[in-house]
């Protein structure tokens, strides 16, 4: 009697583990149809994100080359051939990529980009001819032989194949480049006015 009394007071164990089990599953199927639905909202982002930055990276390649090349074009004397109005429109980027482990050019792989210049030619206003803080316009020079107070120099790199998702890149700089002597050097004739 004693035996029967104390097995009607304690739950069965089998009973228990099944009730506990079955909730356990449903549970688990819940959090995991959450944890789906989570997954797949932030996703998009995810994708945004990994495009945003291949983007920013190429535009920063772009504008990277754009500035050196007006840099080196920047340091050449006034009166270099380099420098003689016009476009250049000749890239003068290598036709392919650079070896990554050795940096030797020929690697096979072929240069997404081009890369080339345009110089324009200014004259000022006559000293006197512009009152005093009032603007006033540059006249470009097209002919040879005349007055040139500076010149501008404008560099294009554009990508010669559309990138994955990001279309055309395309990136142009520009600076100023003032004569030393102007009364010297003179102007040359704008093959491209």
């Amino acid at each position: 009697m004693k035996i029967a009394g104390w097995l009607a007071r304690t739950p069965r164990p089998a009973a228990a583990e099944r009730r506990s089990g079955g909730l356990a599953f449903v549970e688990l199927v819940i959090s995991a149809l959450v944890l789906g639905w989570v997954l797949l909202s932030v996703f998009p982002l995810f994708l945004a994100s990994v495009r945003s930055n291949v983007a920013a990276r190429s535009y920063g390649e772009v504008n990277a080359l754009a500035r050196d090349r007006l840099e080196e074009l920047r340091d050449l004397p006034f009166s270099d051939p380099a420098l003689s109005p016009g476009r250049h429109a000749v890239n003068d980027l290598p036709d392919t990529l650079p070896e990554p482990e050795t940096g030797t050019f020929g690697s096979g792989a072929k240069n997404p980009f081009l890369r080339t210049y345009r110089v324009y030619q200014f004259q000022l206003p006559a000293d006197g001819t512009v009152p005093r803080g009032a603007p006033f316009p540059s006249v470009r020079v097209t002919a040879a032989g005349l007055r040139v107070d500076f010149k501008r120099i404008e560099v294009t790199v554009e990508s010669a194949t559309p990138g994955p998702g990001l279309g055309l890149l395309a990136a142009r700089v520009s600076a100023l480049a003032q004569n030393p002597a102007p009364d010297v050097d003179l102007s040359d004739a704008d093959p491209d006015p």
